[in-house]
């Protein structure tokens, strides 16, 4: 496989000649462009142009609240400044100051989002940084705050302690959903999702959790050096194996702050590193199987790292201390950590994605293509045959919206048929968890570490089941590509009949990702995009659902225990503690069954989850030729009204001036496709 910088050099060499040949369109005359819309599509591809060269991968940051994600995507991106104030006693105060801000008390308002932009952008994201939020009630606008803002005006937007006085007036009162900081000169060519902590989970975020989880190439899971994992993160870590089980997306494990744990112990080592071993351990205890999931979800463990080390040795390095700058560096341990992320990207990751844009490039450049290869056709007919294409033009035109509606019937009758018959088997899906899994209920207490056991096991169990040789997701995957074939025989056999004389406007071959946009990019027709979207029934605190679907009700049986206050005989004491041990068992009896019912339950919504999910894919199938037909019928017009202009003025000079000019405009653009195609292959590959 060529390394990220050969396909990256040859993809912005492609982009290059993209772009001049768009450009070229409108100083053609004869050909029937819109300038405006070629201004537009030269703005998308600059814009794809400036992410080749700036984002290859994707990463979303998990934890608790407070465990220092966003000061460490500022120190990954080399946006950590470090600052010593002296005070008039002698001694000096300290601060960190990052792009993000950061706090040692919760932190982040909303879903925060920290994206490179290369400096030849479009959009100028300078010193540090770009800031644009969406509001609440406006979810699809972005509003742009302003560039190189102090970090008060930043944390005035994203941080539950940011004093909104530091916002513009308008905004005062209006909440924010999403913060998007666009940086220029970033260290990584890489995307940061910092989410909410796992304690804080809120339904305004879910549409933007679920994105980041969908779009995230990788994951870091941050905790502090100074502790170790608790019981509360263990629900979010389940989410992530889930997520990891069904995606085979990689995880990194973060110890940040370790400059704040470094004293030594009895041991003789730092405190950190005794937290490192204990939480691997916890780990690797909790997500073992015999299949290896778990081993390759917890890899190598956490890693220890200081962001505020490294901004000390910046400063440093600045006022001439090359010798505790190096040591500061070392220490941080934060290049190990980016070498990790650099090397998820050349491993294919940061291919994947520049097929990616080579892709949607092609997509683009191949309309306009279409439109020149049928301008050039309609001006190489001779006279004579003038009349004749005009005729078959026409009566192509009026068949075409017939055409449309068989084609959308017929599709949608089998996409009924086909989503019944994959949904009959979940029929079965409520005995499947009913024998594996009601005995496990019923040997423990219900507590987060048996409730999350109970987790593991169903997800398994639902992913084994849903890709077993004839499970659903495995069916449902031949189904898709059936009908995916099904689609675009009858679109070959409606819009390019045999009874058609004319050879103008030759309908083209859909797109291979057209018809089904995916549930996940990285994973067009794979079964795990429907285990993804049925299983957010199945686990009870589904990623997918953005880490906000219901939780099983905390059971503390500490918590029912009744004192006696002042009943002070011993006998009556006993009697209230009989009382006491048999409404515990009672309460845990009842939880047990609700647990167990909950398993029939969650076998119907995965049920209806998936029906949900199909017929969705169906509407995506019926849109997507719906926009084939509709670009299809545009092309016959525009032919038809180029053949009747030829018809009315037949001068051959014409004609001859514009096909020896759109020739080679022509053979322009079939090269930049065959290469843009060369590349998107990349995004297909598999990863």
């Amino acid at each position: 496989m060529a390394t990220v910088d050969e396909v990256r050099e040859d993809l912005l060499l492609l982009l290059d000649r993209s772009l001049g040949w768009l450009n070229s369109l409108p100083g053609i005359s004869g050909l029937p462009v819109d300038e405006a819309e070629i201004g537009e599509q030269v703005r998308d591809l600059r814009g794809k142009r400036g992410r080749a060269r700036s984002s290859l991968l994707n990463v979303g940051l998990l934890g608790r609240q407070s465990s220092g994600k966003s000061f460490l995507i500022s120190g990954l991106q080399k946006g950590l400044r470090y600052e010593r104030f002296e005070q008039p006693d002698g001694g000096f105060t300290q601060q960190y100051i990052g792009i993000l801000p950061s706090s040692p008390t919760p932190t982040t308002a909303c879903p925060s989002t920290v994206t490179p932009v290369h400096p030849d952008a479009e959009v100028r994201a300078p010193g540090r940084g770009l800031l644009r939020v969406k509001f609440a009630g406006h979810p699809a606008d972005w509003v742009e705050i302003g560039t190189d803002l102090a970090p008060g005006v930043v944390a005035a937007y994203g941080a539950t302690d940011g004093d909104r006085a530091n916002r513009f007036p308008d905004h005062y009162h209006l909440d924010v959903v999403h913060l998007e900081l666009l940086i220029e000169n970033a260290s990584l060519p890489a995307k940061f999702f910092d989410l909410p902590g796992a304690e804080s989970p809120d339904p305004a975020y879910e549409d933007i959790m679920y994105e980041a989880w969908k779009d995230a190439d990788c994951f870091l899971y941050v905790t502090q050096g100074t502790a170790t994992l608790t019981a509360n993160e263990l629900g979010l870590i389940t989410d992530l194996y889930n997520h990891h089980l069904q995606t085979g997306k990689p995880v990194l494990w973060v110890l940040t702050g370790i400059d704040r744990a470094d004293q030594l112990g009895n041991d003789n080592r730092p405190a950190w590193q005794s937290a490192q071993e204990t939480n691997n351990s916890y780990l690797r205890e909790r997500f073992r199987d015999p299949g290896g999931a778990g081993a390759s979800f917890v890899g190598e463990g956490f890693i220890g790292v200081s962001p505020a080390w490294e901004a000390q040795a910046d400063l440093d390095e600045a006022e001439g201390n090359a010798r505790a700058a190096q040591r500061g560096r070392v220490s941080s341990r934060m290049q190990g950590l980016r070498r990790r992320l650099t090397e998820m990207i050349e491993s294919g990751t940061g291919q994947f994605h520049l097929g990616k844009i080579a892709d949607e490039a092609h997509r683009l450049v191949d309309r306009r293509h279409r439109m020149v290869a049928d301008v050039l056709a309609a001006h190489q007919v001779s006279v004579e045959q003038l009349t004749g294409e005009r005729d078959d033009l026409r009566r192509r035109l009026a068949e075409t919206e017939e055409s449309a509606e068989r084609v959308r019937g017929e599709l949608a009758a089998e996409l009924d048929r086909r989503v019944r018959d994959t949904e009959r088997r979940f029929g079965e899906l409520a005995e499947v968890f009913h024998r594996e899994l009601d005995a496990v209920i019923d040997a423990g207490d219900l507590g987060l570490e048996h409730r999350a056991d109970i987790r593991l096991r169903q997800t398994r169990l639902f992913t084994e089941w849903m890709t077993a040789e004839q499970g659903p997701a495995v069916l449902w995957a031949g189904h898709v590509e059936s009908l995916d074939a099904r689609a675009r025989a009858l679109l070959c056999s409606e819009l390019s009949g045999e009874e058609h004389t004319s050879q103008l406007v030759q309908a083209a071959p859909l797109n291979p990702g057209e018809l089904f946009p995916v549930l996940d990019d990285r994973r067009r027709l794979d079964v795990y995009g429907m285990v993804q979207a049925a299983g957010a029934a199945v686990t009870v605190a589904s990623a997918l659902g953005g880490v906000v679907t219901s939780v099983l009700a905390s059971l503390s049986l500490t918590a029912l225990t009744v004192t006696t206050g002042g009943l002070a005989a011993a006998g009556v004491a006993a009697v209230a503690g009989a009382q006491v041990l048999k409404a515990r068992r009672s309460v845990l009896e009842q939880a047990r069954d609700d647990r167990r019912n909950r398993l029939t339950e969650e076998a119907q919504r995965a049920r209806g989850d998936f029906a949900t999910v199909a017929r969705h894919q169906g509407q995506q199938l019926a849109d997507a030729v719906a926009d084939h037909v509709t670009e299809y019928r545009d092309r016959l017009r525009a032919a038809l009204r180029q053949i009747e202009e030829r018809i009315d003025a037949p001068d051959m000079a014409t004609s001859r001036d514009l096909v020896a000019e759109l020739e080679p405009v022509h053979r322009e653009g079939q090269a930049v496709l065959d290469g843009l195609a060369g590349l998107a292959r990349l995004a297909s590959a598999p990863r």
